[in-house]
């Protein structure tokens, strides 16, 4: 679980019993979604860590769409202290379309919507990765300790799907290709993710909490 603060979000728990989920497991993705996230579907919201294969999902594009496939990550599964890198960014209500405190892993990607983003590139939206929200105020790394869980639902083809309260997931239909789920359309995406440093000196040059939308992407 992470060391959270008394005003901070629901403490995550560690240590489920894994055993009972038969998922692929991959380790140190850098993406994907931390327990205690949560996610739409037609019932109402869940944690996503409840999930399985063959339900469904709503997504920001295709209503309810029935995942094929979860798999279990974990932050760091590695010798020694996690590095920086795969710390995820603890990002206040609000920043991104969220309607509470969150987590976000650092190569999950973040879709925002503003007029400068449509001057640079004819469409106002962009998909950058979650290091880049660094630079805004009130967004900051927060290291992991003890073992947390990171769940990637995956879908026949890319999907945003809807996550604690507001924000936007990018589920990117490639994830499964590592354990042998092949997307419905190849590896291509729907999405282009923006480089981190492109998408770091956009925020610094266009951010105004006026203008911009954020969702999870």
């Amino acid at each position: 679980m992470f060391g959270w603060v008394t005003s901070g979000p629901d403490a995550v728990r560690s240590g489920r019993a894994k055993a009972q989920y038969e998922d692929p497991v991959l380790n140190g993705a850098g993406c994907g979604l931390i327990e205690g996230t949560t996610v739409a579907t037609q019932d109402g919201w869940r944690a996503v860590e409840t999930l399985r294969k063959g339900e469904s999902l709503l997504t920001f594009d295709g209503g309810a769409q029935q995942v094929i496939a979860v798999i279990r990550d974990q932050i760091w599964g590695g010798i020694g202290v996690c590095p920086k890198h795969l710390w995820p960014l603890h990002v206040p209500q609000g920043v991104i379309g969220n309607g509470r405190e969150m987590l976000v892993m650092p190569h999950q990607g973040v879709l925002i919507e503003s007029d400068e983003i449509l001057d640079q590139w004819g469409d106002p939206f962009a998909v950058i990765p979650a290091a880049a929200l660094e630079v805004l105020d009130g967004v900051e790394r927060q290291e992991p300790y003890g073992t947390v869980e990171v769940v990637l639902p995956i879908f026949e083809e890319d999907q945003m799907i809807f996550t604690d309260q507001g924000a936007l997931s990018f589920c990117q239909a490639h994830w499964g290709v590592s354990v042998g789920y092949i997307p419905k359309h190849g590896a291509a995406h729907n999405y282009n993710m923006l480089p981190l440093t492109v998408a770091a000196r956009l925020l610094e040059e266009s951010y105004m909490p006026d203008n911009v939308d954020y969702g999870m992407a």
